[in-house]
């Protein structure tokens, strides 16, 4: 078995999802690589990039000097940790979607077009409840309808890690300038506006599947301001899930692992679902910090037995 994952040559961290994949799929036999999302390239109609093989006695972190060229379809199974430079998303989605056709991708192209945008969760409304949702790329568009009253939730349509979140209302100062400076000059950026659920303020579930299994869960409080994101000074507290959370999730996870996201995040206030994350969903060293211990392994063999 041959995996190859897909990310950006940063300092890795040993509690971070990339090493500890890493080190579970060495521990399970599987032969492992890392490339460089962003190196991606067609060369005579094969996908390649550039990287490493990784050894089980070595410090995984990436070493310039044994950089070399890697066949992405000689690999039996490529995953996305990572989706790099923004402004090439497209060109990195359409090479994946050539790769898709030789050897098996997560998360998928399908999945991280129609999820990751966040556009998709308001079409889903057979399988869970979804805060009232608008997308624009049209000033105008937001500051009527908040100017109507109610706590929103403005951010980008396609942001990470919690930045560029806003909570606004009518009474909230500048909010018309706010909202066209983050559309862009040209007005060519699109936000989404989203009704704030008032419960987050009791915190937050980050809920990690793998191949539709269950991996684990811990709540996000708010402790700056109103994000729970932990990159952004949210806090992480142990917690567990009620029958009817359970249930969602595993309905959700099951949808999403047949869509061709087999590792996701799913953010949960019941019996709203807020998000879904499918690049790299941060959570297996929050598990382990919480003594909920090691998931990697079980990750890893979720997807392997997939």
């Amino acid at each position: 078995m041959k995996l190859l994952f897909l990310t950006q040559p940063l300092d890795v961290k040993e509690d971070g999802n990339l090493a500890l994949l890493t080190h579970a799929a060495i521990t399970a036999g599987v032969d492992v690589a890392w490339g460089h999302i962003d190196q991606l390239s067609l060369v005579a109609g094969e996908v390649l990039t550039r990287g490493q093989r990784l050894m089980s006695h070595q410090s995984f972190q990436p070493d310039p000097t044994i950089d070399q060229a890697l066949a992405c379809r000689d690999f039996d199974l490529v995953w996305l940790l990572s989706l790099g430079k923004r402004n090439s998303f497209l060109d990195k989605i359409q090479l994946l979607k050539i790769l898709e056709a030789q050897t098996r991708v997560i998360n998928s192209t399908e999945a991280l077009l129609y999820l990751r945008s966040k556009y998709g969760l308001t079409q889903l409304g057979d399988l869970f409840q979804h805060p009232k949702t608008f997308a624009s790329n049209q000033a105008e568009t937001f500051i009527e309808i908040i100017a109507r009253g109610g706590e929103w939730i403005l951010k980008p349509a396609a942001g990470s890690l919690g930045q560029g979140i806003f909570l606004v209302n009518q009474d909230t100062h500048g909010y018309p300038n706010l909202i066209r400076y983050l559309l862009g000059q040209n007005a060519d950026q699109y936000l989404i506006l989203q009704a704030h659920i008032p419960d987050i303020t009791r915190g937050e579930k980050r809920v990690l599947m793998a191949a539709g299994h269950f991996i684990g869960a811990y709540l996000r409080r708010q402790d700056l301001d109103h994000r729970t994101n932990l990159m952004q000074g949210g806090k992480a507290e142990a917690t567990t899930l009620s029958k009817p959370e359970q249930a969602l999730v595993q309905k959700l996870g099951a949808y999403c692992s047949k869509l061709g996201a087999e590792f996701i995040g799913i953010d949960l206030v019941y019996p709203y679902v807020i998000e879904i994350n499918v690049i790299n969903p941060g959570g297996l060293g929050t598990l382990m910090s919480l003594g909920k211990g090691n998931q990697a392994g079980a990750v890893i063999k979720a997807i392997l037995q997939t």
